[in-house]
């Protein structure tokens, strides 16, 4: 993944500081109101921090990943105020018509809940949306079911 432009990570991270964001890299593209899920298949990706987002956090954050985020993987992240904290994750699209198929995976991935991209509100899926992997499927697997249901 090369240098990520300066404009695009401080965006992002202001969008992060408000609320939150579901941005891919690969197409430029951010995914709020649009007709999809957000689920984040892989636990053992995700990251926590003190504080509000900024542009390193996020750049070290998707260069670390990024054999994901060329996969047209997006960057899901958003800022909780009560904990002060910021939370970074791996997420994948999935149209509102597959919705079961969302919600298996995120349950098959031990999350707590899923976001509904469009009327920007939360899908209860009951984990603790910790990596641990006697609750989840095995990596290959989510990968591959993640792949199927990537919006492009």
């Amino acid at each position: 993944m090369k240098k990520m432009n300066t404009k695009v990570l401080k965006k992002i991270s202001n969008q992060i500081n408000k609320g939150g964001v579901t941005f891919c890299f690969a197409q430029n593209k951010n995914y709020s109101k649009t007709e999809n899920i957000a689920i984040a298949p892989f636990p053992e990706r995700s990251e926590k921090f003190k504080g509000k987002a900024n542009s390193k956090m996020i750049e070290r954050y998707c260069f670390k990943n990024r054999d994901l985020f060329k996969k047209k993987f997006c960057l899901g992240a958003w800022y909780d105020k009560s904990s002060s904290e910021t939370y970074l994750d791996i997420v994948v699209p999935i149209p509102l018509s597959k919705k079961d198929e969302a919600i298996t995976l995120g349950r098959e991935s031990n999350q707590i809940a899923g976001f509904n991209l469009f009327d920007l509100s939360e899908i209860p899926l009951g984990g603790t949306g910790e990596f641990n992997s006697s609750l989840v499927s095995p990596f290959g697997e989510r990968l591959d079911t993640a792949l199927h249901l990537l919006t492009n």
